[in-house]
């Protein structure tokens, strides 16, 4: 099984922040802030980032429980815990699939 790659990674505590290219090509980026998780798609130089998925904070939390798994090194950011996600799924289709999934189910 392919897994994505991690292109960038910014634990930055204003707004932390990750770009993934996935198996299959495509690139996204996840957003952490006060308003929750957002999940956009990156197009080319310029081009607009359509918002795949999107989760208000307390979804995120619920989502980022979830998906912990106890870990001692590094120390489980929620960054960290939605990126190792992520680069497990093989397309921006499929990471919408399993997040909306994820929140159909807590619902």
């Amino acid at each position: 099984m392919q897994v994505g790659t991690v292109i960038s990674y910014f634990e930055d505590k204003q707004l932390p922040r990750a770009e993934v290219a996935l198996p299959n090509g495509d690139r996204i980026r996840l957003t952490l802030d006060r308003d929750g998780l957002a999940i956009t798609r990156l197009g080319g130089p310029g081009r607009f980032a359509p918002l795949l998925f999107q989760a208000d904070p307390n979804m995120a939390s619920r989502m980022c429980a979830g998906l912990f798994r106890l870990e001692t090194t590094p120390k489980p950011t929620p960054l960290r815990i939605f990126v190792a996600a992520v680069v497990q799924l093989g397309s921006a289709e499929e990471v919408v699939d399993a997040f909306q999934e994820v929140v159909a189910q807590a619902l």
